[in-house]
């Protein structure tokens, strides 16, 4: 069965994600912004053209190492916070 695009671009983008973990929160769409003003990123040391963007909230989870005792006894804890997903489109104006 063929994976939708949507789904593969998905999944794309959780694998590669830095965190441990990146969710969507329920009221993500609320505060999706877009942003139609050309301007330039530099994307692998090379400027590019992003001619619109889109900014998604985003719930991202970190686990950190601390250390808790003068033996060196590690423990691991999750942190999570709200970020933002940004999506640049180099042809987005019709070009």
């Amino acid at each position: 069965m063929k994976i939708p695009p949507e789904e593969q671009l998905g999944q794309v983008i959780l694998q590669n994600t830095p965190y441990s973990k990146m969710e969507l929160p329920d009221d993500f769409q609320d505060y999706i912004e877009w942003d139609g003003r050309p301007v330039v990123w530099n994307f692998r040391e090379l400027p590019r053209r992003i001619n619109k963007s889109i900014r998604i909230p985003v719930k991202i989870t970190v686990v950190a190492e601390k250390i808790i005792d003068h033996t060196g006894k590690k423990d691991y804890i999750e942190q999570t916070y709200e970020d933002w997903l940004v999506v640049g489109y180099e042809g987005g104006a019709g070009m």
